[in-house]
């Protein structure tokens, strides 16, 4: 068992022990036979654990592909658990083998969650072993796989600094080596090749041949085709002077497998399939074609050939090859959904079947494929940790998607089908705000759980430190390389801490498919939707009302349209008021074409409500202002505004708007949600100049309303934290900005800022917050994901709605409107339709000058979520001092009467005598 331990410690790949192949050859391995299962039970009964462990070990060794189920059922076959240090080390080396196993057989999550929980079991129990090479690296690998290339650097990094640390020259560069992957997947050329040219000054021979595959295929993602090639080539001919084995022959499938892809890239087909095919013999020689996933790439790039050699039926073997080496096929050849599992492999195969099928003009299995392979990829979504690498996921899912609507619309047009219309919106919806919802989700669902459980404790405490030190790292130059890396070490935890809870509380998985239906049959009966989705070729608006979809439109030319779009908001609106005073006509004539554009082809119920669901660029624009009739008129209070004849409000998806409807809110004893908040910032925090707007905006406030007004120095972040989880509605008059290099929302107070990330952990938020401040609905743009604003940051901690603005607002129309759409929710109407009241009362008021009826003065307030009545408390006596004075009016009234009646009862009874 030493040997073993040796063998394992030495390098990433564990050597194949044949200890048991020639007892076993001709015996079924389905099962381990009996020479076995008697060791195991001598061991057993000698209660040696540890060499128990490693006869597991070695018989799935011998048959890493046949003993899987053995492997993984070791820990319910042992008697009890690890005691000694020695106990304690075949353990860790249990769960690595069972994650090498699960990798083996092409089963990625799982054999990250193996990996997770040998690392986690080494540190728990403080284990003297190194598990840099038959853990930390083969984990931070399966990462890259799965597309998380954030986490995979986050654990190389670690695998280096302990290369480093201990001088080992030979883990170090093949470390570099997956760093340069890493940097690499992510684009990120320059550090790639830094870690490439670190790396070959610590490499031997060996390690040197992994990192000239990795340059080469660098210089193939840059285009680089006839370098790559070179290097690629001279790298093979060193190979095959060595003498192979099991560990060098996986650098030379790797080697023909990057000179596959190269020749591929120049589309020399035939000297592609040549390496891909040595590719596979390489496999099947040393490895009985076991390594499904390196097999299943080669195969699926086979097809692409074919594919690329316009021979589609030849290309859909090869995919179906693929799909049965992932084990997806049932007997009669066909996809067993329920079998599909999060793979990147897997989701491109489906989508190059769907190529493939859309080739032959088979549109109904195109669309089929393509949904699989937005099914796979949302199976891995549900693995990823890291905010950038979920919003470089939605991206490029958002490009796939565009694909199968492409094909649904087709679908729609010639069959006339409506659930193809559903599909459309379905995989829209795949599309929207997917992050925002998991985030929305997670704290309803943690609320609604109403447990004491100590790992949410630990995971708010964690979400705390995190967002300290990321705190620290925007505010501090200095310290922020370090802050960062806290910040990292501390998102590590977290997640594993979240993987514990989801696996404690299924309900806090929601992985669950994604289903129209039900999504449709959970909006109120009456709300009309208008939803779209901004592509690369087209722009598809989906209208929804009563539950139904009631039409799909496309329009071409995206790009123009999308460009057209931007032009507008930034001339007219982002870059002050001239333009629009300046040439009022050109305002109207370019307004006109947007409505055109966007809702020119639908008809609304004159007063009706709608809930604009935007797309990128769209969502920039604010509705209410558009221009509705193309006939020009000088009076601009007269123009035919959208606000005239619709209310507006938005949403960052139909899920995301559903799950709104539900607040966050956990009563905690003495800590009860009530009334209104308000912070005013009335004057500059560095010179202590006046803002007149905000002190107007505070005086009319308090005529109004009953609640807690916390001005200048009392505006300061403490109470700021203490009315966010106490107020029903919070009014945030104060500047705001976007910070550092992600932007992220930020609020400045009286005594320092806070970013939205320090919010998350919160366990209420209130129902509405109103963002008195310049440009708090708009942000930096993510595609797939949305504008990342303020408005969307409060979503995302539980909010329901925000009223927020999309430009640098008027500070004196911002507080009059403000104050009015406050007025008109103490009378009891919804917010957006408070909000659309107060607008219209601008316009209609006569003593404006003309160019105040111009959008930019009125219509920067946008409301965005789940709509409702808000409860606010009027100025003045509340019910209770009414009722009590009422009370008290009366029973001095009454004893009046009574006094005054017996009086005269004293004086007339004599004269009745």
């Amino acid at each position: 068992m030493e040997v073993l331990i040796k063998k394992i410690i030495a390098g990433c790949f564990p050597a194949f022990l044949l200890f048991f192949s020639m007892t076993l050859a001709a015996q079924t391995v389905s099962s381990p036979p009996v020479v076995i299962t008697r060791s195991l039970d001598s061991l057993k009964k000698n209660n040696n654990l540890s060499d128990w462990i490693y006869t597991r070990i070695d018989y799935a060794q011998a048959y890493p592909g046949e003993s899987l189920s053995f492997l993984m059922n070791s820990a319910a076959a042992a008697w009890r658990k690890p005691k000694s240090a020695t106990e304690i080390q075949a353990w860790v080396l249990l769960l690595s083998h069972q994650g090498y196993n699960q990798m083996y057989a092409g089963n990625i999550l799982n054999s990250i969650n193996c990996y997770e929980q040998a690392y986690n079991y080494w540190q728990d129990h403080q284990v003297n072993m190194d598990i840099s090479d038959f853990v930390l690296k083969p984990w931070a690998n399966n990462y890259t796989r799965l597309g998380d290339y954030e986490k995979a650097i986050f654990i190389q990094q670690k695998t280096l600094n302990y290369a480093l640390k201990e001088q080992d020259e030979e883990l170090a560069a093949t470390t570099y080596n997956n760093l340069g992957i890493s940097y690499r997947s992510i684009g990120d050329f320059k550090k790639a090749m830094e870690c490439i040219e670190l790396g070959s000054q610590k490499a031997t021979f060996s390690s040197l041949i992994l990192l000239n595959n990795t340059l080469a295929d660098i210089y193939k993602e840059k285009n680089e085709l006839k370098l790559a090639e070179s290097i690629i080539t001279k790298n093979m001919v060193r190979q095959k002077k060595m003498k192979q084995d099991q560990e060098t022959a996986y650098w030379l499938l790797s080697s023909y497998t990057t000179a596959g892809d190269v020749q591929f890239a120049l589309t020399n087909f035939p000297a592609a399939e040549r390496y891909y095919r040595l590719g596979l013999q390489t496999n099947d020689q040393y490895y009985k074609g076991n390594r499904l996933r390196e097999k299943a790439y080669i195969i699926t790039q086979l097809g692409k050939i074919k594919l690329g050699l316009k021979q589609a039926k030849v290309a859909l073997v090869y995919f179906n090859q693929t799909l049965n080496t992932l084990g997806l096929l049932d007997a009669k050849g066909q996809v067993n959904q329920n079998k599909i599992f999060g793979d990147n492999r897997l989701q491109d195969v489906f989508y190059q079947r769907s190529l493939a099928y859309s080739y032959l003009g088979e549109e109904k299995e195109a669309l089929q494929n393509i949904y699989w392979s937005l099914l796979t990829r949302d199976k891995i979504r549900f693995e990823l940790a890291d905010v950038k690498t979920k919003q470089r996921f939605q991206s490029e899912t958002k490009q796939m998607a565009e694909k199968a609507i492409t094909i649904a619309f087709g679908l729609l047009e010639k069959t006339k089908q409506h659930h193809y219309a559903e599909i459309i919106l379905q995989l829209i919806e795949q599309t929207k705000a997917r992050i925002l919802l998991d985030d929305i989700r997670r704290n309803q669902q943690q609320l609604s759980l109403q447990t004491r459980d100590s790992l949410f404790l630990q995971q708010q405490n964690l979400e705390s430190a995190i967002a300290y030190q990321e705190k620290i790292s925007l505010h501090s130059s200095g310290g922020s390389k370090y802050a960062k890396e806290n910040s990292a070490d501390l998102k590590f935890k977290l997640e594993y801490v979240n993987k514990k809870l989801r696996e404690r509380y299924p309900a806090l998985a929601w992985n669950e498919e994604l289903n129209v239906q039900s999504i449709l049959k959970r909006v109120p009966p009456g709300t009309h939707f208008i939803l779209f989705f901004s592509g690369l070729d087209y722009i598809y608006t989906v209208e929804i009302n009563n539950r139904q979809v009631q039409q799909v439109i496309r329009t071409s030319h995206a790009l123009q349209v999308k460009q057209m779009i931007s032009d507008f908001v930034e001339t007219y609106y982002n870059n002050g008021i001239e333009a629009m005073t300046n040439k009022p006509k050109d305002f109207y004539d370019a307004s006109f074409r947007c409505y055109q554009l966007l809702l020119g082809q639908f008809s609304f119920k004159k007063n009706e409500g709608l809930i604009i669901i935007p797309d990128e660029v769209i969502g920039r624009l604010s509705f209410e202002s558009l221009i509705t009739d193309q006939s020009y008129q000088r009076s601009i209070a007269r123009w035919p505004f959208l606000l005239k004849k619709q209310g507006i409000s938005y949403a960052f998806s139909l899920q995301t708007w559903i799950n709104q409807s539900r607040r966050k809110h956990m009563i905690v004893s003495g800590n009860e949600n009530k009334g209104f908040a308000g912070l005013f910032m009335t004057h500059q925090v560095n010179d202590k100049q006046l803002i007149p707007a905000v002190a107007l905006e505070a005086s009319s406030l308090k005529k109004l309303i009953s609640g807690r007004f916390l001005i200048d120095n009392e505006a300061d972040t403490k109470n700021f934290f203490d009315a966010f989880e106490q107020a029903d509605v919070l009014h945030i008059s104060t500047h705001s900005y976007l910070s550092g290099p992600h932007k992220e929302p930020t609020l400045s107070f009286s005594d320092d800022e806070v970013f939205l990330f320090e919010l998350a952990a919160r366990k209420n938020a209130p129902g509405l917050v109103v963002l008195s401040a310049c440009r708090t609905a708009d942000g930096m743009m993510t595609d797939g994901e949305g504008i990342i604003s303020l408005s969307r940051g409060f979503a995302a901690i539980g909010t329901q709605g925000t009223i927020a603005s999309l430009w640098n607002v008027n500070d004196d129309a911002a507080a009059k409107i403000t104050a009015d759409t406050y007025k008109n929710m103490l009378k009891e109407m919804k917010i957006s339709s408070s909000l659309r009241e107060a607008k219209l009362n601008w316009l209609n008021n006569p003593r404006l000058t003309s160019d105040q009826y111009l959008p930019y003065y009125w219509d920067a307030l946008i409301f965005m979520g789940y709509d409702q009545q808000v409860n606010l408390p009027k100025a003045g006596w509340s019910v209770s001092s009414y009722l009590l004075i009422s009370l008290t009016f009366l029973f001095i009234l009454t004893a009046t009467f009574l006094f005054y009646r017996s009086k005269n009862k004293k004086v007339t009874y004599p004269a009745l005598k």
